[in-house]
């Protein structure tokens, strides 16, 4: 009985791989979508690292300096991988 339950699992298992390659996991609108999501978290991500450099031309003192950026190579440091990740969404899911 466990290598019947067993066989008809593995069944529906390699039925469904099969008819997911046969067509796209993301429609076209949700692929444009996710593709217009890299290019804004790129944006973003440019935005607070040219707010550090802005940053660095601030007088200011060195600890208050330092303290800035640190956040806000954190927040771009965050958007950077959001994209990373919506790119390897893009790569993966949508077809070409």
């Amino acid at each position: 009985m466990k290598r019947v339950c067993f066989l008809i699992f593995l069944m529906i298992v390699v039925t469904s791989f099969a008819n997911a390659t046969q067509h796209e996991l993301l429609d076209d609108k949700a692929c444009e979508e996710v593709k217009g999501a890299v290019g804004t978290f790129l944006g973003i991500a440019d935005y607070f690292w040219k707010e550090n450099e802005r940053n660095n031309d601030i007088e200011q003192t060195e600890e208050d300096r330092k303290e800035k950026e640190k956040e806000l190579l954190k927040f771009a440091g965050i958007f950077a991988d959001q994209s990373a990740n919506y790119s390897i969404v893009y790569d993966v899911w949508c077809k070409d």
